[in-house]
């Protein structure tokens, strides 16, 4: 996909041409292009005046990635109510922007890491993962441990606190959950232990 970032002159990052080198910058005076199939559009939403333009550019065949000086909860909801299909920090690091690209182009949904974590907490504490779910069975008893603390909404700093191991050996055993329960993310991990 091609990748067109719309923002003001004074507010561009470097970043942006070193993950894309090929990318377009353009500023809100510019013209986009009249065919928007295959194009993921990066705006900067200072204010939400071009939230009326994400629906219209979906309608023409783009993907919408909105970029912000401050993630916040309500703005989130109302740029994916809109229609985008990511949301995040505009000074996001190259390899952040790249992989934001690659779930996007692949149909998938794009939060910021704060946003992220904020609704599996939400999430957990609203549905309570069972700690008897039938698919801990499948995991080993320190995966389970793994599994349930970032269903309770844990950081991996958090759980390998609480579990006296290290950040790295907890990003392991939840590769292996993700891996063993088929479970995409963890959102998704918080959802598949809340069934019986």
């Amino acid at each position: 996909m091609q990748s067109l970032f719309l923002s003001p002159s004074h507010i561009q990052s470097p970043r942006w041409s070193e993950a894309f080198p090929a990318a377009r910058l353009i500023t809100a005076e510019d013209q986009l292009p009249a065919n928007l199939c295959d194009v993921l559009i990066w705006v900067y939403l200072g204010d939400l005046s071009l939230l009326a333009a994400i629906p219209v550019w979906i309608a023409s065949g783009a993907k919408v990635i909105a970029l912000t000086q401050s993630e916040s909860p309500a703005q989130a909801k109302e740029i994916l109510e809109a229609g985008a299909s990511g949301y995040l920090h505009y000074l996001a690091a190259v390899p952040v922007l790249e992989q934001v690209s690659h779930v996007v182009a692949l149909g998938g949904l794009w939060l910021g890491a704060d946003l992220m974590r904020q609704l599996v907490f939400a999430t957990a504490t609203a549905i309570k993962p069972q700690s008897t779910s039938s698919k801990l069975q499948l995991l080993s008893l320190r995966e389970q441990d793994v599994a349930k603390a970032v269903a309770a909404g844990k950081t991996n700093k958090e759980v390998a606190k609480m579990l006296a191991i290290t950040e790295r050996t907890v990003k392991a055993h939840l590769s292996a959950v993700f891996e063993k329960l088929k479970a995409r993310d963890r959102l998704h991990l918080v959802l598949m232990l809340s069934e019986p």
